[in-house]
């Protein structure tokens, strides 16, 4: 199993925005600091989904003193004084298995000719525009 840091950062209005330092679009918030666990679980969950959806490579979990620098440099960079100290948790990330299948299926030739034409024009080949649809 692989974990990643979050970083909780307690707002001035009470509870924690959530941030993931290997996971810059990610961003959420919880109440408390059990439901910014829940959240920031569900928002690696979601994260990886769609990493995994769009093909992108994902990126391998940064030591603390990495997650802590990339969390002060944000903080710094937005103007936030984090209401607290920041606690930086590890979160487990479900698994995701990016293992190719082959499938087999029988399609009229006209609908592949089309399904082939809207990959080219997507940029990518027919298996990746399958993918694509599928997410």
């Amino acid at each position: 199993m692989t974990y990643y840091f979050a970083a909780f950062c307690p707002v001035p209005e009470g509870g924690y925005a959530i941030s993931f330092p290997d996971f810059p679009e990610v961003a959420s918030e919880g109440k408390d600091l059990a439901e910014a666990m829940d959240m920031a679980a569900d928002a690696l969950k979601i994260s990886l989904e769609e990493y995994v959806r769009a093909g992108r490579p994902i990126p391998d979990p940064s030591p603390i003193e990495k997650a802590k620098a990339v969390t002060e440099a944000e903080n710094a960079e937005l103007g936030f004084i984090p209401a607290g100290s920041v606690l930086y948790p590890l979160i487990a990330s479900p698994a995701v298995d990016r293992t190719p299948v082959k499938v087999t299926i029988s399609l009229p030739k006209n609908v592949l000719e089309s399904l082939d034409q809207k990959a080219r024009l997507a940029g990518l080949t027919r298996s990746g525009y399958i993918a694509s649809m599928a997410g």
